[in-house]
C-alpha cells in the first residue's frame, strides 16, 4: 500500500513537472523562441540601480549630486549592461548650459567597461537591486533598448530630464500596473524640486548661488515623492524604504567600485561672506562725501542687469529668481541717478518691502546672499534723503 501511494505521488510530480516544462516550451513558442530557457525566472533578467559618488565640480558641474543609472544584467545569456541618461559635460561649454543647449540621451555599454571611467576617476558606485515582477524586468530592458537605439535627444533640465528623474519615469512606465507604495516622508513632502536640488548643493555656495538665478521654482511641493526624486542619493535612500507587493523595492547589494571619500570641505569665501562685506563698506562710505564707492556699486548694478536682459532674451525661460533679482540689477538706476532725488527714496522702499517679502515667504526663492546685498543698494538709494533729513533736523535745533 505504501508503495502504491509513493507511486502515485512520483506520478502525480512527473505530470506536473512536465506540464510545467510544457507550459514554458509553449509560451517561448508563441513568442518566437525555439528553447525551454524559463524567461519570466525571478533571475532571469536582474535588474539594478547603481549611485555614483557626487564628483568635484573641476571635473564636471553636473555630477556634483552623483549620478544614477541602471545596471540590466541576464546571466543565462552572459549579458551585462549599464544604461545611463548623460551627455555633453558643462564645463567643456558653459554657455550652451546655461543657455539651456545642452543635450542629454540615454546610452549603453558594458558594465565593466562603463565603471572603468568611475574608478579612473576614483568615485564609489553603490548597487541596489530592484525587486521587479520578472515581466516589468523584460519590458524595462526593451524601454532601453528602444531609447539607446532611437538616440532621443532632450535638452538638459534637471527638474524634468535629470538622470534620477529619468530612471523613475522608465521604472514606472515598465511597472505599468504595479504600484510602488512609498513610506511617508514629511520633509520631502513640503519642499520643491528645486529646492531638493539647492540642498544637495550645500557644500557649493557659489553653485547654489547660480542655481537659485538659473532654474524654475514651480509651485510643484504638492507633486507625488516620486515626482521629486531628482537627487540620486535620495533616490536610492527612497527606494530603499518603498515596498512593492508588500517587499522591499530596492536592496543594497554593495559597493561595485570603491572609490577615495570626496572632499566637501566648504569655502570660507562665500557668498554671505562678500555680500556682507560690501554691505559695510557701503555703510561706511555713506557717512563720507567721496561717491567713488556709489559709482561701483551703480556700475556693477547696471553690467550684471544687462546681462540678465540680455539672458533673458535668449532663454526665455529664467526661474523666478532671475526676475526678482532684475529689482535691484538692472541699468535704470545708473541712467537716472543726476534725477535720483525724485525717485531715490520711493526705489530703495521698494527694495526694502521685497527684501521683508522674500525673508518672510515660506519656501527659497532666493540665495540669502541676495537679501544682505540688496540691503547695500537700499543705504545707496536712502542714504541723500536721510543725510538730508538729518541736516534739517539740526538746524531747526539750532
Amino acid at each position: 500500500m505504501k508503495r502504491l501511494i509513493f507511486s502515485g505521488l512520483f506520478l502525480i510530480c512527473a505530470i506536473l513537472a512536465w506540464c510545467q516544462e510544457m507550459s514554458v516550451a509553449e509560451r517561448n513558442a508563441a513568442q518566437g523562441f525555439n528553447d525551454t530557457i524559463d524567461r519570466l525566472a525571478p533571475d532571469f533578467v536582474l535588474v539594478s540601480l547603481c549611485i555614483a559618488d557626487p564628483t568635484d565640480w573641476h571635473d564636471d558641474a553636473l555630477g556634483l549630486a552623483g549620478h544614477a543609472f541602471l545596471r540590466l544584467q541576464c546571466p543565462i545569456f552572459g549579458l551585462d549592461h549599464c544604461f545611463s541618461y548623460e551627455g555633453e559635460r558643462v564645463n567643456d561649454n558653459l554657455y550652451r548650459y546655461l543657455s539651456g543647449q545642452t543635450k542629454m540621451g540615454m546610452f549603453r555599454a558594458q558594465t565593466n567597461d562603463y565603471l572603468e571611467d568611475f574608478r579612473k576617476w576614483n568615485r564609489s558606485v553603490h548597487e541596489y537591486r530592484l525587486n521587479m515582477p520578472p515581466e516589468a524586468e523584460q519590458r524595462l530592458w526593451e524601454i532601453m533598448d528602444n531609447h539607446t537605439t532611437n538616440r532621443i535627444a532632450l535638452r538638459h533640465d534637471l527638474n524634468k530630464y535629470g538622470c534620477a528623474i529619468t530612471i523613475v519615469k522608465f521604472v514606472k512606465q515598465a511597472l505599468e500596473r504595479t504600484p510602488i507604495v512609498y513610506a511617508p516622508d514629511e520633509e520631502m513632502e513640503y519642499m520643491t524640486r528645486r529646492e531638493i536640488g539647492y540642498r544637495s548643493l550645500a557644500n557649493h555656495p557659489w553653485l547654489r548661488l547660480i542655481s537659485m538665478i538659473f532654474t524654475d521654482n514651480k509651485a510643484d511641493k504638492n507633486l507625488p515623492i516620486d515626482e521629486k526624486l531628482i537627487i540620486p542619493a535620495d533616490l536610492a535612500e527612497v527606494w530603499q524604504q518603498a515596498t512593492i507587493n508588500g517587499k522591499p523595492f530596492a536592496t543594497y547589494v554593495g559597493d561595485v567600485v570603491e572609490g577615495a571619500p570626496l572632499n566637501n570641505n566648504k569655502p570660507w569665501f562665500t557668498p554671505m561672506i562678500v555680500a556682507w562685506l560690501i554691505l559695510l563698506v557701503t555703510i561706511g562710505f555713506a557717512c563720507t562725501r567721496y561717491p567713488y564707492w556709489d559709482w561701483f556699486l551703480l556700475g556693477g548694478q547696471a553690467i550684471f542687469g544687462c546681462v540678465l536682459i540680455f539672458l533673458w532674451f535668449i532663454m526665455r525661460e529664467f526661474g523666478e529668481a532671475a526676475y526678482i533679482l532684475m529689482i535691484v540689477f538692472n541699468p535704470l538706476p545708473l541712467l537716472l541717478w543726476h534725477w535720483r532725488r525724485y525717485w531715490a527714496l520711493p526705489y530703495a522702499v521698494l527694495l526694502l518691502i521685497s527684501i521683508i517679502v522674500l525673508f518672510c515667504l515660506p519656501h527659497m526663492l532666493m540665495d540669502p546672499a541676495y537679501l544682505v546685498l540688496a540691503l547695500s543698494y537700499v543705504v545707496l538709494f536712502a542714504k541723500d534723503e536721510v543725510k538730508r533729513f538729518i541736516a534739517s533736523r539740526m538746524t531747526t535745533h539750532q
